[in-house]
């Protein structure tokens, strides 16, 4: 019976993933199905609920349950406090779930893809890099996917998924880096920065380079950091820098991030609650806290027009407050230090790829609490799954 589940599970999660990369991503914007990354977290959800009771062992439920307790503390905790009404908060509650649950679940149900279903992947992930490549140069507005950093985003999905199914040869490397390249087409600094760090340490780590916490990493690092703020300058300046000596009015992300300082300060130690600061259930269910801080006569964060409420993921970490941030950062830390001493280098590359984008995301999207986000962070799971 448990042999018939693996083999099950297995061909089970690689359509999953199929259905995720293609609908999940590619596709997401052009079908406006916004419920696809809802139905892929309820599915692992239910799948991981199978594997555990198949194999009894409900000690594999730990991640989760602390996962669970975690949120269902801000739940309670925003409920009592009003952060906004009770729709909005059970619909932040769920969306700030649901990337964890995929890693988490991801890593419980341990799935191992075939060499055949590997290279299936492969060639999908090469033909949707071609399409993406023509789409970039004709559909100029980005009318398939929405904007100019969605495009981008699926660029950086599609190299994830053919990293973790390719082989450390310099062929697969050249291919995998001609495919992140095509994402300078979308324009964005953001992936500026990210494709030139991912670019070096690649290229390092394939010529026998080794990733450590120590003072050598970390001086590489920050070299990196400069590279990256360097490429991505121009909007930087143009967002944070210009935008805050607006002589006029501050612009969104410059007030956003400044405000959400002082909630931390304001709302210590566990933040605004729920549905109150920076999510899209915030802005849907225009969130009192807005008007309390005078943001809503801004433009784009007007009850109006809040169209640049969510536009960033780092303001919506002081809904959980300085707690928050430390627990956010802590889940991160404990998944590289971990790849650090126990993967192979280019896993510990992988892993470090995904932290890195996230890190750099965060700054002009809320991409992680997104559909693509989702995604990443399934392909996390699976490929940490091994050393759970």
């Amino acid at each position: 019976m448990l042999s018939r589940l693996v083999l099950s599970k297995n061909n089970l999660f690689f359509a999953f993933l199929i259905f995720g990369y293609l609908f999940g991503v590619i596709f997401y914007d052009f079908i406006e199905f916004s419920y696809v990354d809802e139905l892929m977290a309820l599915f692992l959800v239910v799948f991981a609920g199978m594997i555990v009771i198949e194999r009894k062992n409900w000690k594999e439920l730990k991640s989760i349950g602390i996962l669970t307790g975690i949120l269902s503390f801000y739940l309670i905790y925003s409920f009592i406090i009003k952060s906004n009404t009770p729709g909005a908060i059970i619909m932040d509650f769920l969306t700030q779930i649901k990337p964890f649950l995929g890693f988490y679940c991801t890593l419980l149900i341990a799935p191992r893809l075939t060499i055949p279903q590997k290279r299936f992947l492969s060639i999908l992930c090469i033909i949707i890099a071609g399409g993406l490549l023509i789409l970039g140069f004709i559909d100029t507005n980005f009318l398939f996917f929405g904007h100019q950093s969605r495009y981008a985003t699926a660029i950086v999905v599609t190299f994830f998924l053919l990293c973790y199914c390719s082989t450390n040869s310099w062929s697969d490397i050249m291919i995998l880096l001609l495919i992140l390249t095509i994402g300078l087409i979308s324009t964005r600094s953001k992936f500026y920065g990210f494709w030139a760090i991912a670019i070096f340490l690649m290229i390092y780590v394939k010529v026998g380079g080794e990733i450590h916490f120590n003072i050598k990493t970390a001086s590489l690092f920050i070299g990196l950091l400069f590279i990256a703020v360097w490429l991505a300058r121009d909007k930087i300046i143009l967002y944070y820098v210009d935008g805050m000596m607006n002589s006029r009015e501050m612009w969104s992300r410059p007030a956003m991030m400044l405000t959400s300082i002082q909630i931390l300060y304001d709302y210590f130690p566990f933040g605004s609650g729920l549905a109150s600061f920076g999510t899209f259930a915030s802005a849907e269910y225009y969130s009192p806290t807005y008007a309390v801080y005078g943001l809503d006569h801004l433009w784009g964060l007007s009850k109006e027009m809040p169209t640049f409420i969510c536009d960033a993921f780092y303001p919506e970490l002081a809904q959980f407050g300085v707690v928050g941030v430390i627990l956010y950062f802590t889940f991160w830390g404990t998944i590289l230090r971990k790849s650090a001493k126990e993967l192979l280098p280019e896993i510990q590359l992988f892993v470090l790829l995904i932290f890195l984008f996230f890190l750099i995301e965060g700054i002009a999207d809320a991409t992680f609490t997104q559909n693509r986000g989702l995604f990443i962070l399934i392909l996390l799971g699976l490929v940490l799954s091994p050393n759970k």
